[in-house]
């Protein structure tokens, strides 16, 4: 089998890697779409450490599973990987368990491979009107409506998405479709063409005064002196949401003066991942508009160029066609 592999820091195509086999509760998938993420070019920098096969962002068809229902459907997947017995499991956040394996980044070979495993109960069948290049945005867009979820939205409030990347734009027609009031910042010029093609208020962050009036700040920048802007936005008792996925390298640092947190009372949320079901759910309906975040397409030979493209700051999601 064919499979993108990282060993020690070195990423390369094996060739010869062994097949992988379904164990109970399992299922062999081949994968025909995978979506290269910040997270997979945060392992090629070696700010997470992980060695094995990349990958946890795909939509792919089920050939094999003790589970007959199974084989033949199309399915996305939740990368968190959990003892069901766990005391985690069982109160509801399993994807919290400390001791759980995530699908290509901790623990588990992922997905950019000619086939890989993962947990029947970590499936969710994709519905024959959603195709492939739709589906394969589950993932971000579950995290997007987890972090509507995460905070208490009353009226129509006043909400701004600081970031351009997959997650801010995500995040921000998730919200509009809230009945808030949303504008997205960035300083990318092509990303406030999408958003002005989508309906969604936007503006450059530098022409944007910091006047403490937002109710909720959501940061999807992965930098982390991004917390200090946020802080000058959300009004006291306002709510600021860190929306990535936790990395080393996003440490708040000595530099940010953080007593404006204290000052104004504010909530701090963090949030990640989400509910895959939701995400499919969100791209059901009319109020996500996915066109135009596919910014290049490889084939499956070409995945270390994948790799290497994800990390270039004009791309927004890039795909690898597995067929």
């Amino acid at each position: 089998m064919q499979a993108v592999r990282i060993v020690k820091s070195e990423v390369f195509l094996d060739r010869n890697a062994p097949d992988p086999s379904p164990a109970a509760h399992q299922a062999l998938i081949r994968p025909t779409l995978v979506m290269i993420g910040e997270v997979d070019a945060a392992i090629c920098r070696s700010d997470i450490q992980y060695e094995g096969i990349l990958g946890h962002q795909f939509v792919g068809v089920v050939e094999k599973a003790d589970d007959e229902s199974w084989v033949g459907q199309r399915v996305v997947g939740n990368v968190n990987i959990a003892d069901t017995g766990s005391a985690m499991a069982r109160s509801g956040l399993a994807n919290h368990d400390p001791d759980r394996k995530i699908l290509g980044i901790n623990g588990r070979d992922g997905c950019l491979a000619e086939h890989f495993v993962l947990e029947t109960r970590n499936l969710v069948r994709v519905p024959d009107e959603i195709e492939d290049d739709r589906a394969i945005f589950a993932q971000p867009l579950a995290s997007a409506v987890h972090s509507a979820q995460i905070v208490h939205l009353q009226g129509k409030p006043y909400i701004t998405v600081l970031g351009g990347g997959l997650s801010g734009l995500l995040c921000a027609q998730v919200m509009t479709s809230l009945n808030a009031s949303v504008r997205l910042l960035t300083t990318n010029t092509d990303r406030l063409e999408l958003c002005a093609k989508w309906g969604v208020r936007h503006r450059n962050l530098d022409d944007v005064g910091r006047r403490l009036d937002q109710d909720v700040v959501i940061d999807t920048t992965q930098d982390p002196t991004s917390l200090a802007t946020a802080m000058k936005m959300v009004r006291p008792r306002g709510s600021i949401v860190l929306q990535a996925y936790p990395v080393p390298t996003m440490s708040i640092g000595s530099a940010i003066d953080l007593s404006p947190m204290i000052a104004n009372e504010l909530q701090v949320f963090g949030a990640r991942c989400g509910n895959i079901a939701e995400g499919l759910d969100a791209m059901s309906g009319q109020s996500v508009d996915l066109s135009g975040l596919i910014t290049k397409r490889f084939k499956f030979e070409d995945a270390i160029n994948a790799l290497r493209a994800a990390q270039e700051p004009e791309q927004i999601a890039v795909i690898v066609d597995m067929g």
